[in-house]
């Protein structure tokens, strides 16, 4: 189901007069508004920072659970920083050797891989086409031998890695010149094996995670990809990118035959469909995985993150157990013969190897028939990129999902499954410069998020409840799991101790009551000393507009001029203008912005608009010349110029 809209967007505050007589609001300061500047323009309250002195346009983020600390893989560095003790060192990783024909923009050492193996930090880069890794151990980095599968000879942004003790797992190629295809290895620890070259059509791999199921004999490797559609252009309404699921089974120990004795004889492939069916839109492309662990292994969730040929995003919620039973019952695609005593995809004992005939149909008929289908938790008109998953506890002692997305546009919006559906509570915008976030990782330990982009790495809590106004109902009604109002201000579900054992008041589960915050009055219209209120100059026939920034997309806004409702702006928009063509005397006045969401009302901004001469205005505000141009053609440069500006800012 679609989860709409952000309860906080970015906006324009303040006023002067631009191009022909327009009259633009001009940009703020982070602080300039107490009517909640909407969107967080620099990390929230509580968030600590680490800058880089350059910036990195390849960045590799590594985070232990419950450590206050990061490591950052980038070009010829590791960058380490704690955000307990405010202390960072740069370890320089230098090329050490390079191959004569190595190409110039390989010529790097690309940190690609931090992972913990064997009880030790591996780091492993591309050293300018020569593989190379390093034990991190006690503050030192130590070399080690074997980088074969581990780090790709240049960037590449399909190599992918699983470690599973001693186990590791590998896409990428052993050897600079071994060919194309894409290969999904055993590479450290078992047998070694490989997928066959035909199962796969162009892959572009996106995760891979080891899911423990009823025994250890079943316990299955799944790992998911994107691949050219095979049914595409023979059927032109088939997409032609299309998403999948493999399971391989961890005690596959290959075939009995020489064709298959070094190949993956467990490998089946299935289609991940996820469709939102209030719209009917349907995705096909894998952005990213989030395996969320249970106790009963049937139950462990896999949230795949979607995105369609318009660029609108959807996140669908599989279950292994669900996986799992397409892959056991499900018909081969294409196969109409009899099937083998050993099912193909069924795990062999543990002193048993797959037999020839069962492998020779999976090899062939790789596919099942049926696909791993599921419905939308939340569907957005974004581009999401990467994706986080947390569980809260709330005040009323239920667990709920909390979705972390970052877009395009170096933003981040959390959006929280409530039983009503998917609500988008919060936009972060952590860099200033709408930098893209490179990586990101929930610490469920901890209770934080860990952020990386190209100019920075960020500690911000979960709980971010300042980003809401100190009123009980805008509290409430941004329905945050880890916000609730305390008496007195919008606390941290994780600071009760700190407020008295107060309960905290939310209301997640229903629509919010009227009397929630057993007060007689509702209404925050008054005016008082937090809402903007301005004395604004504007000459007579100027063109000028009015802008209210919107703090909730759940609310609708209204234009009030002298008590009189003169503009309407529904759920949905970043800002509510009003627009005044031409200023003549009966529009001077009081202009207010009322926000309304469910029962509560809210002044947001009040400014006056007071005449002047245009010799004030034009030494305040206006260039010279460019009073009360009249023409059409220079109000719609004027108002075009205004759209650019407003979209740039977005």
């Amino acid at each position: 189901m679609a989860g709409a809209w952000t309860r906080r967007s970015g906006g324009l505050l303040g006023c002067c007069c631009f191009l022909a007589g327009l009259c633009l609001p001009s940009l703020p300061a982070a602080s300039s508004s107490s009517s909640a500047s909407p969107r967080i323009l620099t990390p929230p309250r509580g968030s600590k920072q680490f800058q880089f002195e350059t910036p990195e346009n390849h960045v590799m983020l590594y985070h232990e659970e419950g450590a206050p600390s990061v490591f950052v893989g980038a070009e010829n560095k590791l960058f380490v920083y704690n955000f307990e003790t405010n202390t960072s060192r740069t370890e320089p990783f230098d090329v050490t050797a390079s191959p004569p024909d190595c190409r110039q923009e390989d010529s790097k050492n690309y940190l690609t891989l931090l992972e913990k193996y064997e009880d030790k930090l591996l780091i492993c880069g591309t050293n300018a086409c020569n593989p190379t890794c390093w034990n991190w151990v006690n503050d030192t980095k130590q070399a080690r031998k074997g980088a074969q599968g581990l780090a790709p000879f240049g960037l590449d942004p399909n190599a992918l890695v699983l470690i599973d003790g001693k186990d590791i797992y590998s896409t990428i190629k052993k050897h600079r010149y071994n060919g194309r295809i894409p290969r999904f290895r055993r590479i450290k620890g078992s047998t070694e094996l490989y997928t066959s070259d035909t199962v796969m059509n162009n892959p572009q791999f996106v995760k891979a995670a080891m899911i423990k199921q009823d025994t250890p004999d079943n316990e299955k490797i799944y790992y998911f990809f994107r691949e050219d559609n095979p049914d595409w252009p023979r059927n032109s309404a088939a997409p032609k990118i299309i998403s999948r699921v493999a399971q391989l089974c961890k005690g596959d120990k290959g075939g009995s035959g020489s064709l298959s004795s070094s190949k993956w004889t467990t490998f089946l492939k299935a289609t991940l469909f996820c469709v939102d069916e209030a719209t009917d839109r349907h995705f096909n492309h894998l952005q990213d995985i989030v395996i969320v662990e249970s106790p009963v292994w049937s139950e462990t969730a896999v949230y795949g993150l979607f995105s369609n040929e318009w660029d609108y995003s959807a996140v669908c919620v599989f279950s292994v157990g669900g996986i799992s039973e397409v892959f056991r019952k499900s018909h081969l695609k294409g196969y109409n013969g009899k099937l083998p005593a050993i099912r193909p995809g069924q795990c062999p004992g543990r002193d048993e190897m797959t037999p020839q005939e069962t492998f020779r149909v999976a090899d062939s008929h790789p596919e099942v028939l049926d696909k791993v289908k599921t419905q939308a938790v939340f569907y957005g008109k974004h581009h999401y990129q990467q994706m986080g998953v947390h569980q809260v506890q709330a005040a009323d002692e239920a667990s709920y999902k909390v979705l972390y997305l970052t877009t395009d546009r170096g933003t981040i919006h959390k959006v929280v499954l409530l039983p009503t559906g998917a609500m988008n509570v919060l936009e972060i915008q952590l860099f200033p410069s709408s930098a893209p976030i490179r990586s990101m990782t929930v610490d469920n330990r901890r209770n934080e998020l860990f952020v990386v982009s190209t100019s920075a790495v960020v500690q911000l809590p979960l709980a971010m409840c300042k980003a809401y106004k100190d009123s009980c109902e805008s509290c409430v009604l941004a329905r945050d799991p880890h916000c609730g109002w305390a008496g007195d201000t919008c606390a941290s579900i994780y600071d009760r101790g700190q407020h008295g054992n107060r309960t905290l008041l939310q209301a997640l589960t229903h629509e919010v009551s009227p009397d929630i915050c057993a007060s007689s009055n509702h209404s925050n219209t008054k005016e008082d000393d937090t809402i903007r209120h301005e004395n604004i100059p504007v000459p007579l026939h100027a063109r000028y507009y009015l802008n209210c920034s919107v703090e909730s997309h759940h609310a609708n806004y209204t234009w009030i001029h002298n008590g009189q409702s003169i503009a309407h702006c529904s759920a949905g928009h970043h800002h509510c203008i009003h627009f005044i063509d031409n200023m003549t005397d009966d529009l001077y006045g009081t202009y207010s912005c009322i926000s309304q969401e469910d029962w509560f009302n809210e002044t947001l901004v009040t400014e006056d608009l007071v005449s002047s001469s245009p010799t004030t205005s034009k030494s305040k505000s206006l260039p010279p010349g460019n009073l009360a141009i009249k023409s059409s053609l220079s109000f719609w440069l004027g108002l075009l110029n205004m759209v650019a500006i407003a979209t740039i800012i977005q």
